[in-house]
């Protein structure tokens, strides 16, 4: 095979070998003496396509399909007044919003509070959408329709011919939906319809939820976040109306409504995309023998490699066409690829914490030279670990804050100890640290009148009352003198939500 055929062909393999292979890694195993014989043949990009189609999350019958509703929903929205996100790294800072900003004292407030009433429609939308079994748009930019091609509503695989390409431009219109969302939300607590404005940030919620089970890492990454920031808006929101929301809104949401976004260890995937991809990637450099290609590794490993230094393309060509002539063959990469993702999936399924995530992974023993390619064909998975923790707190905290509120407006006080919550006003399932060695309960301190500062990357906070944090990614109690909002350092306090917090005492506009 020469580096010209590479820009004709992508995937080697027989189309029926390759998509029985796909539904779960230890397949590849199972296939790979089958399919050595015929690592040579081309297939079409189709087959990757077809293969992502495939996938448990996608075979959703029509009419419990989300995307399609979703997607006609946003072709009738009008464009917000304000860029929603924050402006591209070194670009002119202009009026942006997002849903970690949004709050009704902003200065931009009037204006985006308009945008959403005028869109009641999409509020709508995520009212029947709520309960669909599966978001499921299928991937392959022709496999959409072409009337949501214009406002870039689709997966585009193997972009200009390149199977390593995979752009996501749809991730824009969630994105907007979703704070469309925290807008309406904020906009209806202040018009005095607490129930409307939690029916609606939930509804949004419940479709989040739908896509994580997408089955690109990078999908589900951004949904990860973009739910787990939701949540964590919906906290804020509580804070600052908890007088005002009565407790039947706040017993509903928290024991019927947030249980059910419990990512749970049999109802969430692991990301399969990603492997798909690599083991296409792996047949499209190796020769009808199942031998490394020294020019194709030079061609498409050269490129990854640099891609972030363009300069450094040239150098890094010529270390991989001398890495083909010691790299393993195309049966034992398939196989280190099918070890390094099994290792994850039975991390992926674990408990929340186990002694096995002290162990190394497969994929840090795999030898960077024998197997080079397959190392630089998949993306480390570990920071999704990291963000299915915070999610998993996010979603147990909103619970247990809306309890903690239902409490203090029987009580005129928050509880001494938050296991009063359990059961009139929250669900006990619901209190669960997922950072905790023993599989244990989210942390709880009573300061009364006290005050006590907590240090977050805004500045010193000062906080009073009732405290819930989870111990964050040091597994350790720090008795929330540091925050995180992701627990990344020091503890993750869930209430008092530490946004509203920041602002109330001047830290954050």
């Amino acid at each position: 095979m020469t580096v010209r055929s590479i820009g004709r062909w992508c995937v080697v393999a027989l189309a029926a070998t390759l998509l029985s292979s796909l539904l779960h890694p230890g397949a590849l195993a199972q296939s790979g003496a089958q399919s050595g014989a015929q690592s040579g043949a081309p297939a079409s990009f189709a087959a990757v396509v077809d293969a992502l189609n495939d996938q448990p999350s996608q075979r959703v019958t029509e009419v419990k399909r989300s995307w399609k509703p979703v997607f006609d929903a946003y072709l009738d929205m009008t464009a917000p007044p304000f860029r929603i996100g924050a402006p591209p790294s070194g670009g002119a800072v202009d009026a942006h919003f997002e849903i970690d900003t949004v709050h009704p004292k902003m200065k931009q407030w009037a204006t985006i509070s308009e945008w959403a009433k005028a869109n009641g429609a999409i509020a709508e939308m995520l009212h029947k959408v709520r309960d669909s079994v599966g978001f499921a748009m299928p991937y392959g930019k022709s496999n959409v329709d072409e009337k949501y091609h214009a406002k870039r509503l689709f997966v585009d695989v193997g972009v200009g011919g390149n199977l390593r390409r995979v752009e996501y431009p749809y991730l824009a219109a969630i994105d907007s939906i979703a704070t469309f969302a925290i807008v309406e939300m904020y906009r209806r607590l202040e018009a005095g319809e607490p129930k409307q404005a939690f029916t609606v940030a939930i509804d949004a919620a419940r479709l989040l939820r739908q896509l994580c089970d997408r089955v690109m890492l990078a999908e589900k990454s951004h949904f990860f976040e973009l739910l787990s920031d939701s949540l964590a808006a919906q906290r804020d929101a509580m804070w600052v109306y908890r007088d005002r929301i009565p407790n039947d809104v706040f017993r509903d949401i928290a024991i019927k409504e947030y249980p059910f976004l419990a990512p749970g260890r049999a109802r969430l995937e692991m990301p399969e995309g990603e492997r798909i991809v690599a083991e296409a990637l792996l047949r499209e450099v190796f020769d009808s023998r199942g031998q490394a290609e020294p020019d194709a590794f030079a061609l498409v490993f050269g490129e990854l490699q640099s891609k972030d230094k363009p300069l450094t393309q040239f150098g890094a060509a010529r270390r991989w066409n001398r890495i083909a002539a010691v790299h393993g063959s195309l049966d034992a990469s398939l196989q280190r690829l099918v070890n390094i993702y099994d290792d994850w999936w039975r991390r992926w399924r674990m408990r929340a914490y186990d002694q096995m995530f002290d162990l190394p992974t497969e994929l840090s023993r795999t030898n960077p030279i024998r197997y080079g390619a397959v190392i630089y064909s998949i993306a480390d998975i570990q920071a999704l670990f990291d963000a299915r923790k915070r999610l998993v707190a996010e979603v147990g905290g909103v619970a247990m804050a809306a309890g903690l509120c239902g409490y203090r407006n029987d009580f005129k006080s928050d509880p001494d100890d938050h296991e009063k919550t359990y059961a009139t006003y929250v669900r006990k399932s619901s209190d669960f640290d997922p950072w905790d060695k023993g599989y244990g309960r989210l942390l709880y301190r009573f300061l009364g009148t006290q005050r006590k500062a907590v240090d977050t990357p805004a500045g010193r906070v000062w906080v009073e009352g009732g405290v819930l944090y989870a111990r964050g990614k040091d597994h350790e109690d720090g008795d929330f003198g540091d925050h995180t909002a992701d627990g990344s350092f020091g503890d993750m306090i869930l209430w008092p939500p530490m946004r509203a917090l920041e602002r109330e005492q001047g830290l954050r506009e």
